[in-house]
């Protein structure tokens, strides 16, 4: 639990622990402190840890990820029939070595801060590699350092303090904290796609300092280097920008609940300035504002967008977000767009589907 708290959203994490028969408070720090100081019958405890540490060890291969791709028939066949190969056949054997030497596992990773301190300049760990399905899944940890604001209490403070803030109706704080980052590679050998998912934290701002694509794709490179005498992933990496107004017109696919859009026509057009418009609530492909503009201009140009798929509780809605830029749009040099965020996965199944709703909507080169 502690570990899904310094990565899943509490709005998520929420009705997956009430399902496992824990009690939940009103948000991470009290639910952990409840937990440790209740008492639970075995079987609710044996089942709870069941439950919740395969939703940890999912969520980090697949939870709250910036995604890029790489299509490997970009490549020279050659080079590319020995990265599948590898993938498919030493990789595992070839990194069993290194895996020995882990510091950790994934489900006993560092939390605190104090444990966290002697990784944050460290290059990304590989502490799991494993062939499955016909993909080859490399997980690297690594430790990095985001800024994110929270409302504090005044009343909680002292009597001077509350003096202090009398006159203030909100006061928010800022503080940086170092989280657990578990970057992950999938090289899938049917599709001929190499998959880098990095972990972000929705709603907090990520040091800057810290390139983590770069690093992890350096560490791919550097292994595929040593085992194969060639680089996995250099050319191919995938312009998204395409997929932007097919997942726009699809009606079939999910809602479109955010969206930043040039309208143009012969007396009118937009002003959009780059902003994105958001509505959780609704579907912009069908709200009567959206609709009703639509019919006073020649076209629609969409340059970023956000899909939101329904999901059955205990699980959370699925989101894919597409973010372009709006003076790429006005100045006619449309600027490749080749990362993705997709957030509310907890297993495969969802973010495989996120994946393949989005991959569809791209034409790739034939074999």
């Amino acid at each position: 639990m502690e570990l899904l708290s310094t990565r899943l959203q509490w709005k998520h994490a929420r009705t997956l622990i009430s399902a496992t028969s824990l009690h939940v408070s009103r948000g991470w720090s009290e639910t952990l402190a409840g937990v440790r100081e209740d008492a639970y019958s075995d079987a609710i405890w044996s089942g709870a840890f069941k439950s919740l540490a395969s939703i940890a060890e999912q969520h980090t291969y697949v939870g709250n990820k910036r995604v890029r791709f790489f299509d490997l028939r970009d490549q020279h066949v050659e080079s590319r029939t020995r990265i599948l190969k590898w993938a498919s056949g030493s990789a595992v054997s070839n990194l069993a070595g290194v895996l020995r030497q882990r510091p950790f596992s994934i489900l006993t990773a560092p939390t605190s801060e104090a444990r966290l301190e002697q990784y944050k300049q460290a290059a990304p760990r590989l502490i799991a590699a494993d062939f499955l399905g016909g993909k080859l899944y490399l997980q690297y940890f690594s430790t990095r350092a985001y800024t994110h604001r929270e409302p504090l209490d005044i009343s909680m403070m002292t009597a001077s303090q509350q003096r202090v803030f009398a006159e203030y109706d909100e006061l928010i704080g800022i503080r940086t904290r170092s989280v657990p980052c578990f970057d992950t590679v999938v090289i899938d050998t049917k599709s001929e796609l190499v998959e880098v998912r990095v972990d972000f934290q929705p709603g907090m701002t990520e040091d800057k300092a810290t390139p983590a694509f770069q690093r992890v794709v350096g560490e791919l490179n550097r292994v595929a280097e040593k085992f194969i005498g060639h680089v996995a992933v250099g050319v191919g990496l995938m312009n998204l920008h395409p997929a932007i107004n097919p997942l726009y017109v699809d009606e079939k696919c999910g809602r479109v609940t955010a969206l930043g859009f040039v309208a143009t026509g012969k007396d009118s057009s937009s002003n959009n300035r780059g902003q994105l418009h958001r509505n959780k609530n609704k579907d912009f492909r069908r709200d009567a504002f959206h609709v009703g503009g639509k019919l006073h201009v020649d076209r629609i140009d969409p340059y970023a967008i956000g899909i939101t798929w329904a999901a059955q509780p205990p699980k959370a809605e699925l989101e894919l977000e597409i973010k372009g830029n709006a003076r790429a749009v006005y100045s006619g040099k449309l600027s490749d767009v080749t990362e993705a965020e997709i957030v509310g996965c907890t297993d495969d199944a969802d973010f495989d589907f996120v994946t393949s709703q989005l991959l569809r909507h791209i034409k790739r080169r034939n074999k």
